[in-house]
């Protein structure tokens, strides 16, 4: 498991998840971010974020050993994140479609 950290990359640099992950996003993905009650419930509307760069922190040969006595490993990884604006189009003909269904 590695410590998978959610950045919001414009003007302001903003944390918008950090949780434990068996994996690695790739730049290009699309991350949905869900807000869970403790039961495990959604609480708030999803958000679509798209991935824009992935750092992973390897640890070089120069490091110590963990004192956990675990080998060196991947332990963190940063994930930049955009708004994901290709998917406004979509959610807009959505929207559209439902006032029109209404009107009727």
């Amino acid at each position: 498991m590695i410590t998978l950290r959610v950045t919001r990359h414009d003007r302001n640099e903003q944390l918008l998840a950090e949780c434990q992950s068996a994996v690695i996003p790739a730049r290009g993905e699309v991350l949905q971010l869900d807000t869970a009650e403790a039961d495990g419930t959604i609480s708030r509307s999803s958000t679509m974020w798209r991935i824009i760069a992935v750092t992973i922190h390897v640890p070089s040969l120069e490091s110590a050993a963990p004192l956990d006595g675990l080998p060196l490993r991947v332990r963190t990884v940063e994930v930049s994140v955009l708004p994901d604006v290709s998917l406004l189009p979509a959610l807009h003909q959505a929207a559209e479609q439902v006032l029109a269904e209404s009107r009727l």
